[in-house]
């Protein structure tokens, strides 16, 4: 199915509440103002060996050589004005793969502040921010060389788009992808590693879930920890009030458990 780009739109969002759906949970949003570098304040033991709830932090705020397999964040106004969040993830060329309402699986330019017409219908698309997804150099240029064959192989197949994702169906959602693409397992489903031991109501995962891992929150024992985490990072304003309501959501009881590094890594513990 072709589409097209048109340039330029105007999202209006500022001074009003949006419902946003993240691929089918909901969260307020705003467009995102002007980001800087994330860095941890914390400086990192060399004798202990760092997590991703001390490593520091690094977003962006657009493509860019060298960050291929970034996991960026856009705001997608529907056809019906409905706004949702959609998740892709960077190519070494600077396009981004993502599963896209009514497209599928495709690589695309990266786009913000543009229309793209997909058979009639219009989707206001704007970025949000990038996050490295891997703390350490070695698991980002093992993403970075396999990347390109796996998003090839579902392009290549058609895979349609859905919000239904199981492991027993044949299309991806937004996050289904991207998960797919960082925790690749050997039947077509993401292999969610043990410390990712979180999943939204429904157990479902959703783009909260995932950032919230990638933050390093999720490897922290509780809400304490998280704050005084957040509270060391520079972020963009945005980000940082997503990640503070995310946090605040997160029940005071529902802790990293001690059982997680027993779980079996792999497990299909929640649906995308």
């Amino acid at each position: 199915m072709q589409f097209t780009m048109q340039r330029p739109f105007r999202i209006r969002i500022l001074g009003m509440a949006v419902a946003v759906m993240l691929c089918g949970q909901a969260l307020a949003r705003v467009p995102p103002p002007a980001g800087t570098l994330l860095q941890s304040a914390v400086p990192v033991s060399k004798t202990v060996p760092a997590t991703r709830g001390t490593a520091p932090l690094h977003s962006v705020v657009g493509v860019a050589p060298g960050q291929a397999g970034y996991v960026h964040y856009f705001l997608l106004r529907m056809p019906d004005d409905s706004v949702e969040v959609q998740v892709g993830i960077e190519l070494e060329d600077q396009r981004i793969a993502w599963s896209f309402p009514e497209l599928g699986v495709v690589v695309s330019p990266f786009i913000s502040g543009e229309t793209i017409e997909v058979g009639g219908n219009s989707y206001d698309v704007w970025h949000l921010y990038g996050l490295r997804p891997f703390p350490g150099n070695a698991a980002m240029a093992r993403l970075r060389k396999a990347l390109p064959a796996r998003v090839d192989a579902w392009v290549r197949a058609g895979t349609p788009y859905c919000l239904d994702d199981s492991p027993r169906g044949k299309c991806m959602s937004c996050i289904g992808l991207v998960l797919r693409a960082l925790f690749p397992g050997s039947r077509g489903y993401p292999n969610m590693p043990r410390d990712f031991w979180r999943a939204s109501p429904g157990n479902r995962y959703t783009p909260n879930d995932l950032l919230l891992y990638l933050a390093g929150m999720l490897d922290l024992p509780d809400r304490n920890a998280r704050l005084q985490r957040l509270s060391r990072l520079t972020l963009p304003a945005d980000l940082r009030d997503d990640l503070e309501s995310l946090i605040h959501a997160i029940g005071t009881g529902e802790s990293k458990p001690a059982v997680a590094t027993g779980k079996r890594a792999g497990a299909a513990r929640g649906r995308l």
